[in-house]
């Protein structure tokens, strides 16, 4: 598919609560790619937001078109609720494609259906493994993967595990294209000093208060350890739990709590001088979080399950539950300055190599195209090699500036 058969395809992103990224990976993805979209490669985006989502609500975002819409229902139902309605909303208007990510709203898109309207599907990762859900709603979550497969024009896996996960659970094909590791403006290296840190001196995790993070993990080994540098955490949670009540209560000298910081240029520089980035996701396919932490040069330790080893490879360090492994990690690696170094080093150059968002946005516009244009379900056979990033030389460019 040529690149100019993606161009004046009208495009509708749904399922997340918009743009500019402020929340989730989901948000990070359709920044990203939409902006991309409509300024590489001639595409219209419209971009569906919560009316929630942020206090101002302009009609555009770097040439994407945003719509607004309310999504009263609280915890359980916002997400769902929002997603029905810009999913109708679509179907009403004139949309060569609906991009829809979080299978979990796969069972709302038959109105999408029965305009005829191509479809393609962010697969996320394992979303009914994750302990934040009740008994029903995992049951659900696990259906919603199946009308997922059943429903949908085409598929999109941002790891390759998922990608093999979805051939052998439901015998469809899907395109991998995965997240890119440079994310935002540049960082800001004043930073740390913003907050009383000291460059280099000291252990960052970035992570939403939920329990599939596993920070009570990373909180409790980093306690557990030697570790003179402390442990500062950035994030939150949308709505209290326990669980996140919990968390925030740890906060002392030796570990920081610093919420939620929205600003990409001083969350990069928190990532940029930090001496070692813990990660502790271990469902959802390739993170963006772990991937950003890679883009900025930073050592990354990572907890040992398939999709962070996807992301990367020999470039990190890999801990497991039992007590006191990654204690002994951190300890390893703040005595040793050069091991850290050179792990930061071999990170940002896969990052650089293998997750770009500039390849990333080209996969989407070519598998776009060929979904729009090509038709057919994801079932059987196998698809085109979409997300090449070996075709594209140097440095990832940045973000798009406003």
């Amino acid at each position: 598919m040529s690149a100019a058969a993606s161009r004046g395809l009208r495009i509708a992103m749904i399922g997340d609560r918009g743009i500019p990224a402020r929340y989730s990976g989901y948000s990070t993805l359709v920044e990203e790619v939409s902006t991309r979209l409509v300024a590489e490669h001639g595409m219209e985006v419209t971009v569906y937001c919560r009316a929630n989502y942020l206090e101002s609500h302009p009609p555009q975002y770097k040439g994407v078109r945003l719509v607004y819409l309310s999504a009263p229902g609280g915890k359980s139902f916002e997400s769902l609720l929002h997603s029905q309605r810009a999913i109708l909303d679509a179907a009403a208007s004139r949309f060569d494609l609906a991009f829809v990510v979080d299978p979990g709203n796969s069972p709302l898109t038959l109105p999408l259906g029965l305009r005829r309207m191509p479809l393609v599907i962010h697969t996320d990762g394992l979303g009914w493994q994750r302990p934040k859900w009740s008994p029903l709603q995992r049951r659900y979550y696990r259906w919603s993967e199946r009308v997922s497969a059943r429903l949908a024009t085409g598929l999109v896996c941002d790891s390759e595990a998922m990608r093999d996960y979805y051939r052998r659970t439901y015998g469809v094909a899907s395109a991998y294209i995965p997240y890119g590791g440079i994310v935002g403006a540049p960082p800001d290296d004043g930073a740390p000093g913003h907050y009383g840190l000291e460059p280099g001196h000291y252990h960052l995790i970035v992570a939403r208060l939920e329990p599939e993070n596993n920070l009570d993990l990373l909180i409790r080994e980093f306690k557990a350890s030697k570790a003179r540098l402390p442990l500062v955490y950035v994030g939150g949670a949308r709505f209290e739990s326990d669980y996140s009540r919990a968390i925030l209560a740890q906060a002392g000298a030796r570990v920081r709590c610093l919420g939620p910081i929205y600003d990409s240029d001083v969350l990069n520089g928190l990532y940029r001088h930090c001496r070692l980035y813990l990660h502790g996701h271990e469902v959802g396919g390739t993170n963006p979080s772990l991937l950003r932490a890679m883009g900025t040069g930073v050592a990354c330790v990572a907890f040992d399950v398939v999709f962070n080893r996807e992301a990367l490879g020999e470039a990190g360090r890999y801990f497991t539950r039992e007590p006191g492994h990654l204690a002994g990690l951190v300890d390893a690696l703040e005595a040793d300055p050069a091991a850290t170094a050179a792990l930061g080093a071999a990170g940002h150059e896969r990052a650089r190599r293998h997750f770009r968002w500039d390849a990333v946005a080209a996969a989407y516009a070519e598998f776009f195209a060929h979904v729009a244009r090509a038709g057919g379900g994801p079932r059987g056979g196998e698809l085109p090699r979409f997300y090449r990033p070996e075709e594209f030389a140097g440095d990832d460019p940045p973000h798009l500036p406003a």
